[in-house]
């Protein structure tokens, strides 16, 4: 982790995500954290499996039939699931 200040506005639940990350403890498992929730968002900017289709091109699209983009969605609904609601 680096120590240059960033300068930045961030709307409340902005604000709310960046203090929940800053909050999990220093260890193997906040890294594994970081690491995936910004796979996760980077997802979801370019929401594309990286499978190529029958005809070599790859897919381009979450909402293809195939096998992994069909996991990724599942695997996020699972995981949705498992998390408290918060209201």
């Amino acid at each position: 982790m680096t120590d240059t200040a960033i300068h930045v506005t961030l709307n409340a639940e902005e604000w709310k995500l960046v203090m929940a990350l800053r909050e999990i403890p220093e260890s193997p498992l906040r890294t594994k954290v970081s690491g995936l929730f910004g796979e996760l968002v980077r997802f979801v900017q370019q929401p594309r499996c990286l499978g190529m289709q029958s005809d070599g091109f790859p897919c381009g699209t979450p909402h293809s039939s195939c096998e992994e983009c069909q996991h990724m969605l599942q695997v996020l609904d699972e995981l949705a699931a498992r998390v408290p609601d918060p209201a």
